[in-house]
């Protein structure tokens, strides 16, 4: 589809949301619009309808070798299950890097996690990091292979990794640390 019909469609589709938000403020409609789109499985449906209605223009690419992102994330010194995830502990600071391209979909602080990221990748996996000690994206915002997320200080940093809606065991969870981190 032409460039022009796209962005011509993505203005109608905000004006419809935004339409949506200032009916549903005005108790006209019944919807609450902002939060049709509250998960990770929701964004992927709406990624796979957008890829059926505009068609996926994809280049074929044949990766030869890629540079390791985030080889860092394998060095901590002990892990142990925590709150549906698990707790890395680092004795040195480490930055905490985007392993593929990806949207931010929560930064924030929680009760049991601190300061808290979420990313959603393209691969339909998402990824929660807890405990950082800073981070300076806002949600819904796209990150880049290898774009720094968060900085952890030396101490406990939590992970968990979602693929297809099911949290990943520990035996999954560091199977896939070490083929994201060194491809």
């Amino acid at each position: 589809m032409n460039k022009k019909w796209k962005w011509i469609a993505a203005i109608v589709l905000c004006g419809v949301v935004i339409l949506g938000i200032r009916l549903q403020e005005r108790g006209q409609l019944a919807v609450d619009v902002k939060k049709i789109v509250y998960s990770s499985e929701d964004l992927t449906i709406m990624r796979n309808v957008l890829r059926e209605v505009f068609g996926q223009e994809e280049d074929e690419k044949i990766t030869v070798s890629s540079e390791s992102v985030n080889k860092e994330l394998l060095s901590f010194v002990s892990v142990k299950p925590f709150d549906q995830g698990y707790l890395l502990t680092f004795e040195e600071a480490i930055p905490i890097l985007a392993i593929e391209n990806g949207l931010v979909v929560y930064t924030g602080h929680t009760k049991n996690t601190g300061k808290t990221i979420s990313v959603f990748y393209e691969d339909d996996t998402t990824v929660t990091y807890g405990n950082v000690d800073s981070f300076s994206l806002l949600p819904y915002t796209s990150i880049e292979r290898g774009g720094t997320l968060a900085n952890k200080e030396p101490g406990d940093l939590y992970i968990k990794i979602e693929e297809g809606g099911k949290v990943l065991t520990l035996e999954e969870t560091l199977e896939w640390m070490k083929e994201h981190t060194q491809s």
